[in-house]
Protein backbone atom coordinates (compact mmCIF):
# COMPACT_ATOMS: atom_id res chain seq x y z
CA UNK A 1 0.00 0.00 0.00
CA UNK A 2 1.39 3.65 -0.70
CA UNK A 3 2.14 5.83 1.57
CA UNK A 4 -0.81 8.08 0.43
CA UNK A 5 -3.27 5.19 0.83
CA UNK A 6 -1.98 4.38 4.22
CA UNK A 7 -2.61 7.68 5.58
CA UNK A 8 -6.28 7.53 4.01
CA UNK A 9 -6.86 4.39 5.49
CA UNK A 10 -5.49 5.63 9.08
CA UNK A 11 -7.65 9.11 8.75
CA UNK A 12 -10.51 7.27 7.91
CA UNK A 13 -10.07 4.73 10.75
CA UNK A 14 -9.63 7.98 12.97
CA UNK A 15 -13.14 9.26 11.58
CA UNK A 16 -14.69 5.77 12.23
CA UNK A 17 -13.60 5.85 15.73
CA UNK A 18 -14.08 9.68 16.32
CA UNK A 19 -17.53 9.44 14.97
CA UNK A 20 -18.45 6.18 17.13
CA UNK A 21 -17.13 8.12 19.86
CA UNK A 22 -19.49 10.73 19.58
CA UNK A 23 -22.67 8.89 19.18
CA UNK A 24 -21.72 6.68 22.18
CA UNK A 25 -21.57 10.15 23.88
CA UNK A 26 -24.29 11.28 22.65
CA UNK A 27 -26.37 8.28 23.90
CA UNK A 28 -26.76 7.03 20.25
CA UNK A 29 -26.19 3.55 18.73
CA UNK A 30 -23.56 3.07 15.75
CA UNK A 31 -25.85 1.15 13.68
CA UNK A 32 -25.05 -0.30 9.96
CA UNK A 33 -26.53 2.38 8.12
CA UNK A 34 -24.91 5.34 9.99
CA UNK A 35 -21.65 3.46 9.11
CA UNK A 36 -22.89 3.14 5.61
CA UNK A 37 -23.29 7.28 5.20
CA UNK A 38 -19.90 7.60 6.96
CA UNK A 39 -17.95 5.23 4.46
CA UNK A 40 -19.60 6.64 1.73
CA UNK A 41 -19.39 10.48 2.54
CA UNK A 42 -15.61 9.17 3.44
CA UNK A 43 -15.26 7.77 -0.23
CA UNK A 44 -16.17 11.29 -1.94
CA UNK A 45 -14.14 13.64 -3.20
CA UNK A 46 -14.28 17.53 -2.83
CA UNK A 47 -17.73 19.09 -1.64
CA UNK A 48 -20.96 16.99 -2.35
CA UNK A 49 -25.06 17.48 -1.51
CA UNK A 50 -26.79 14.99 0.79
CA UNK A 51 -29.10 14.21 -2.19
CA UNK A 52 -26.41 13.27 -4.36
CA UNK A 53 -24.40 11.08 -1.62
CA UNK A 54 -27.89 9.28 -1.45
CA UNK A 55 -28.09 8.82 -4.82
CA UNK A 56 -24.29 7.28 -4.95
CA UNK A 57 -25.67 5.04 -2.44
CA UNK A 58 -28.41 3.94 -4.10
CA UNK A 59 -26.46 2.97 -7.20
CA UNK A 60 -24.34 0.95 -5.24
CA UNK A 61 -26.92 -1.09 -3.77
CA UNK A 62 -27.53 0.68 -0.67
CA UNK A 63 -30.96 0.98 1.38
CA UNK A 64 -30.03 3.78 3.28
CA UNK A 65 -33.09 5.78 3.01
CA UNK A 66 -32.82 9.95 1.96
CA UNK A 67 -34.04 10.95 5.89
CA UNK A 68 -31.23 8.37 7.28
CA UNK A 69 -28.84 10.42 5.26
CA UNK A 70 -29.79 13.71 5.91
CA UNK A 71 -29.97 12.97 9.82
CA UNK A 72 -26.25 10.84 9.80
CA UNK A 73 -24.88 14.22 8.05
CA UNK A 74 -26.24 16.52 10.61
CA UNK A 75 -24.28 14.09 13.25
CA UNK A 76 -21.12 13.89 11.19
CA UNK A 77 -21.14 17.75 11.42
CA UNK A 78 -21.68 17.36 15.04
CA UNK A 79 -19.05 15.00 15.48
CA UNK A 80 -16.31 17.29 13.67
CA UNK A 81 -15.82 14.52 10.49
CA UNK A 82 -17.69 16.52 8.17
CA UNK A 83 -18.25 20.19 7.67
CA UNK A 84 -20.94 21.98 6.59
CA UNK A 85 -20.30 24.97 3.73
CA UNK A 86 -22.45 27.40 2.26
CA UNK A 87 -21.39 27.63 -1.25
CA UNK A 88 -24.03 30.62 -2.56
CA UNK A 89 -26.74 27.71 -3.20
CA UNK A 90 -29.98 27.11 -1.24
CA UNK A 91 -28.90 23.96 0.25
CA UNK A 92 -25.60 22.81 1.60
CA UNK A 93 -22.89 21.31 0.57
CA UNK A 94 -20.17 19.10 2.96
CA UNK A 95 -16.19 18.35 2.85
CA UNK A 96 -14.43 16.36 5.22
CA UNK A 97 -13.16 17.76 8.03
CA UNK A 98 -11.45 15.20 10.14
CA UNK A 99 -7.63 15.13 9.17
CA UNK A 100 -7.80 17.39 6.04
CA UNK A 101 -6.34 21.30 6.40
CA UNK A 102 -8.32 24.31 6.89
CA UNK A 103 -8.98 25.81 4.01
CA UNK A 104 -11.08 28.72 2.27
CA UNK A 105 -13.29 29.35 -0.83
CA UNK A 106 -13.89 31.14 -3.91
CA UNK A 107 -17.18 30.91 -5.19
CA UNK A 108 -18.18 31.80 -8.70
CA UNK A 109 -21.16 33.39 -8.93
CA UNK A 110 -21.87 32.78 -12.72
CA UNK A 111 -20.52 29.53 -13.19
CA UNK A 112 -20.40 28.21 -9.91
CA UNK A 113 -17.01 27.14 -9.83
CA UNK A 114 -15.64 26.45 -6.11
CA UNK A 115 -11.91 26.93 -6.04
CA UNK A 116 -10.24 26.17 -2.56
CA UNK A 117 -7.54 28.31 -1.28
CA UNK A 118 -5.27 28.23 1.73
CA UNK A 119 -3.38 31.34 2.95
CA UNK A 120 -0.99 31.48 5.96
CA UNK A 121 -0.56 35.18 6.10
CA UNK A 122 -4.14 35.30 6.00
CA UNK A 123 -4.67 33.16 8.87
CA UNK A 124 -2.25 35.14 10.61
CA UNK A 125 -3.96 38.39 10.28
CA UNK A 126 -7.16 36.39 11.87
CA UNK A 127 -4.82 35.31 14.81
CA UNK A 128 -4.01 39.07 15.12
CA UNK A 129 -7.45 40.56 15.13
CA UNK A 130 -8.34 37.96 18.03
CA UNK A 131 -5.72 38.92 19.94
CA UNK A 132 -5.76 42.76 19.46
CA UNK A 133 -9.71 42.75 20.53
CA UNK A 134 -8.87 39.73 23.71
CA UNK A 135 -11.16 37.25 21.59
CA UNK A 136 -10.59 33.23 21.56
CA UNK A 137 -11.83 31.86 18.13
CA UNK A 138 -13.10 28.69 17.75
CA UNK A 139 -13.00 28.42 14.05
CA UNK A 140 -13.82 30.76 11.14
CA UNK A 141 -15.52 30.24 7.23
CA UNK A 142 -14.35 32.22 4.65
CA UNK A 143 -16.06 32.58 1.04
CA UNK A 144 -15.34 34.88 -1.10
CA UNK A 145 -18.31 35.36 -3.81
CA UNK A 146 -17.12 36.87 -7.32
CA UNK A 147 -16.41 36.02 -11.18
CA UNK A 148 -13.62 32.99 -11.30
CA UNK A 149 -11.30 33.99 -14.36
CA UNK A 150 -13.42 32.48 -17.22
CA UNK A 151 -16.40 34.06 -16.34
CA UNK A 152 -15.18 37.83 -15.89
CA UNK A 153 -13.62 37.16 -19.78
CA UNK A 154 -17.27 35.88 -20.83
CA UNK A 155 -16.77 32.40 -21.32
CA UNK A 156 -18.77 30.85 -18.36
CA UNK A 157 -21.98 29.97 -18.61
CA UNK A 158 -24.68 32.47 -17.55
Amino acid sequence: MSSGRKARAGSRAQAEQRFAQYLRSQGLRVTAQRRAVLGAALATEGHFEADELHRQMRETGSRTSKATVYRTLELLVSSGVLRQVSLGERHAHYEHAFGHQHHDHLICVRCGRVMEFTSAALERMQEEVCRRHHFTPLGHRMRITGLCQRCSRGRGRG
